[in-house]
């Protein structure tokens, strides 16, 4: 599977896109894989799975239009940076759509910052409205931000990211996705490593 993301991820920089750096590149690397490890313990199916792997891999592509400026910026963001920010999803939809990818990944990267209370963005969609592999995307992304160093902070311990998915599990993120993403650590433990 990660010579598959590999490709795929190859694939979208062949296109004339690049990643803005290394740490871009592998924390959609690292988010690809926890989708395919939550779409495994949901017992998804081989093509779903690809599916997964590729949404996970692009989900951000839309920061390829956002300013380094803002994606660096060590304090806080200000509210036209957040608003310029918020705009990355239908970024990724604009440059996706280009690429004629299936509609299941750039709805998975159109909807990955939606949350089930309907508190996310772009749309403020909720609940069922919310595409699974979105939902996915969302745990995976929000698990591997949490436990990698930001411009802005360190990252958090794995138990502190463990009661932050738990605390938003039911109201912002999909609870089935959250529990699939601890069995799958909890099943084996490698897989934590093998993502850092």
């Amino acid at each position: 599977m990660q010579h598959q993301l590999r490709g795929w991820f190859d694939a979208v920089v062949a296109l004339g896109l690049r990643v803005k750096d290394r740490e871009a590149h592998a924390h959609n690397l690292r988010v690809a894989r926890l989708c395919v490890h939550i779409g495994r313990q949901l017992s998804m199916s081989r093509h779903e799975l690809r599916v997964l792997a590729r949404a996970g891999l692009m989900h951000d592509i839309g920061k390829l239009g956002i300013p380094d400026t803002v994606l660096g910026k060590h304090s806080a963001l200000d509210d036209a940076e957040w608003n310029l920010m918020r705009t990355h999803p239908e970024l990724g939809l604009t440059l996706l759509d280009r690429t004629g990818q299936s509609s299941r990944e750039v709805l998975a990267v159109l909807y990955h910052h939606e949350r089930l209370d309907g508190s996310g963005y772009p749309y403020g969609l909720s609940g069922e409205a919310i595409p699974i592999e979105a939902r996915i995307v969302a745990v995976a992304d929000t698990y591997d931000a949490l436990t990698s160093d930001r411009p802005y902070r360190k990252a958090c311990s794995e138990a502190e990211a463990r009661r932050v998915l738990i605390a938003e599990a039911g109201s912002r993120l999909d609870p089935r996705a959250v529990s699939a993403l601890f069995g799958a650590f909890d099943l084996s433990p490698r897989i934590r490593l093998a993502i850092a």
